[in-house]
């Protein structure tokens, strides 16, 4: 697929969802992906679905905003447990965050029907320096749109605040994991 990022970025990305959907957005419950969900279904109009991935390492504020929205939407919760993901997480804090997209994502991917395009909210300020998941996101082929098309923190939570999404100004988090905030 020829992706046209010439545009602004919101024409861009407008232009991109035409492309690709219909569309699963994974949604962490942070306001990038809930924005990027609420771009495509209110703005772009297209065919498009909230996935939660649902495990120990997920901010309680940004459970309880993930597990609304597919509520409302009928999406879809996908549960990894306790002992599972501190498995993947092992014993090596630099490959945590790589280890963990890469177990959530493969798994979604096992149940997406393949006319659907996986997408997530990572953007221009989520640099693979400091993410070591988006190595996981590129080499599962997991398109980061609002990436694609320009977008980063400032432009989301402006986009966000306009449209009256209530998490517009929350915290920007990684996970409890990384924030060093649940004891592995």
């Amino acid at each position: 697929m020829s992706i046209d990022c010439s545009s602004d970025p919101e024409t861009g990305l407008y232009k991109l969802a035409q492309q690709i959907a219909p569309v699963w957005v994974a949604c962490s419950g942070g306001i990038d992906s809930i924005w990027l969900f609420y771009f495509f279904k209110k703005i772009a109009k297209i065919d498009v679905q909230p996935v939660f991935f649902d495990h120990p390492g997920v901010y309680p504020e940004e459970r309880i905003v993930a597990l609304d929205l597919i509520s409302d939407e009928a999406g879809i919760v996908l549960e990894f447990s306790r002992s599972e993901m501190f498995e993947v997480w092992g014993n090596t804090p630099e490959e945590r965050c790589y280890r963990c997209k890469n177990h959530l994502f493969a798994r979604v991917i096992t149940q997406i029907p393949d006319s659907v395009t996986l997408c997530d909210g990572s953007h221009l300020d989520d640099a693979p320096t400091r993410r070591p998941g988006m190595r996981a996101l590129t080499e599962l082929g997991i398109l980061s749109p609002l990436r694609i098309n320009g977008w980063n923190k400032v432009m989301i939570r402006e986009a966000a605040h306009k449209a009256g999404l209530k998490a517009w100004n929350q915290p920007a988090r990684a996970c409890l994991v990384v924030d060093g905030k649940l004891e592995i």
